[in-house]
């Protein structure tokens, strides 16, 4: 069974990506292309995995309960990637720590800023 759905999941990635490069050779798609369907589909899913939590019953009556709880983990899992990756890209940066210094203590940005008791 284990090699079965391994082999079933090699097929479906070089599926996807001979359908990606047949895409951008005979259609001419273009990365913001992708990214403008990510933008689209994300947040469909996501709606999708709400219902199907908001009508718990009669998904677990179907038997499909543990496969929500898993989509949602993993969609889970990609937007904590999606938030957080460029957070921890721009740290590593020495030029971040110097913006955030000069944002600061900058007179234009602290002049405004009041301390209560």
């Amino acid at each position: 069974f284990q090699l079965m759905f391994r082999l079933l999941k090699l097929l479906l990635f070089v599926g996807l990506i001979g359908a990606l490069v047949i895409f951008f050779i005979f259609l001419h798609l273009t990365v913001g292309d992708i990214f403008a369907s990510l933008l689209a589909f994300l947040p469909t899913g996501w709606a999708l995995l709400l219902i199907a939590q908001a009508c718990r019953p009669v998904v677990k009556g179907m038997g499909m309960w543990t496969s929500v709880r898993a989509l949602a983990r993993g969609y889970e899992y990609l937007m904590g990637v999606v938030i957080f990756a460029p957070i921890a890209v721009l740290a590593w940066f020495p030029f971040m720590s110097e913006f955030q210094t000069r944002l600061l203590f900058n007179q234009a940005f602290s002049r405004g800023l009041q301390i209560q008791r």
